[in-house]
């Protein structure tokens, strides 16, 4: 049974997931400005000649190339790499097999969203033709695929992705930019109100201080501007008698336990709601989405499938820093505990299913 997940089913998800940034990625290739710190600044272009490079394109060069070696090079631990920018802020690897796993998750997004990249009532249809373009921020990118999809969606939108880790294809839609950014320090965009849109996804790894966020989002947005968050709960229910004696209960609790300790607790999803209406967003809304884990519910069976496969691959990644780095255990802990955990998922008996919290307000247009 675990193989024909593995190779089947894995292989269906990243293949949807790569095509959909190889899509991405071949959009027209019309001109657009790459936007990042200086958005409103002028085009240095003459008249009669080629375009010359932009100020905000200038910026985004200069980030690129003052970024040293050493962090694309990663750092190694546990046979897996981690990031050196702002060492030890992200506790999951950020390797190839990582990677993929990264895309997975998008895939399995898509299928919860019903093929949606957002929640938030973006109506953007209707505008008034004007000269300064939709801008929007995904933060903590990852392998960019949220940010791809999004750019070739809306063509006439500066789509820019941050994060702590440069694993973004060098290939890129023309309206879409990456950068080197870490969400919980000051964001590198000096001009606040600036962006239309802010979106997050599945960043509970890496965030401490959601309030933080939440109120530099509120500060970068234009009045009238959406920000939305996209997590997944980092807790496995059920309602089965004597789950609370089960292997993935006691991973759950002291992944908890531990995360907290570090102030980076990941079971946070359901906070988020209050967190953005603390930080001045109005119209929040908060929809859930429980999902099952496995294949034991047939209606909703490829969604199954892919937590299930999310959750063998995610296991590794998610416990290693932590269960070494706090609590100090060493390999042969956590492989145990972890094949205990992986066995109660594969073979269903708990039935365990997780929530996706999908949350989103805006920011007064009177702000």
């Amino acid at each position: 049974m675990a193989s024909g997940v593995d190779a089947d089913d894995r292989g269906s998800a990243q293949a949807n997931a790569h095509a959909n940034a190889t899509a991405n990625a071949n959009a027209d290739a019309d001109s657009a400005d790459s936007a990042a710190n200086a958005a409103a600044a002028e085009d240095s272009s003459g008249s009669g000649g080629a375009r010359s490079q932009t100020a905000s394109e200038a910026f985004l060069d200069e980030i690129t190339q003052s970024v040293s070696a050493s962090i694309y090079e990663g750092r190694y631990e546990n046979g897996r790499r981690y990031h050196t920018y702002r060492e030890g802020a992200y506790p999951l690897p950020e390797d190839e097999r990582e990677q993929d796993r990264l895309d997975l998750i998008q895939h399995w997004f898509g299928l919860v969203l019903k093929g949606e990249l957002q929640r938030a009532p973006l109506d953007w249809t209707h505008d008034e033709p004007s000269d300064a373009p939709r801008r929007v921020l995904d933060v903590g990118t990852g392998t960019g695929l949220w940010a791809l999809d999004f750019a070739d969606l809306h063509p006439d939108a500066q789509v820019i992705g941050t994060d702590l880790s440069v694993i973004q294809p060098e290939w890129t839609a023309p309206n879409c930019h990456f950068i080197i950014d870490d969400a919980e320090s000051d964001w590198i965009f000096t001009d606040k109100e600036s962006f239309d849109y802010v979106h997050v996804r599945y960043l509970y790894p890496g965030i401490g201080d959601w309030e933080r966020l939440w109120q530099q989002s509120f500060e970068h947005l234009r009045p009238g501007g959406w920000a939305e968050s996209q997590e997944i709960s980092a807790w496995f229910y059920s309602d089965e008698p004597g789950f609370e004696h089960s292997n993935i209960q006691y991973w759950q609790q002291t992944m908890d336990d531990a995360t907290a300790r570090i102030g980076k607790r990941f079971n946070r999803a359901h906070e988020q709601k209050d967190h953005m209406i603390k930080a001045g967003f109005v119209n929040v809304v908060q929809e859930i989405i429980e999902v099952p884990m496995g294949t034991w519910d047939k209606q909703n069976l490829e969604i199954g499938k892919c937590a299930l496969l999310n959750a063998f691959e995610g296991l590794a990644p998610t416990s290693l820093a932590i269960f070494s780095r706090v609590l100090d255990w060493d390999m042969p802990q956590i492989e145990t505990l972890l094949a205990a955990v992986r066995n109660e998922f594969l073979y269903s008996r708990w039935k365990t299913h997780a929530k996706f919290y999908f949350t989103y307000g805006q920011k007064p247009a009177d702000a």
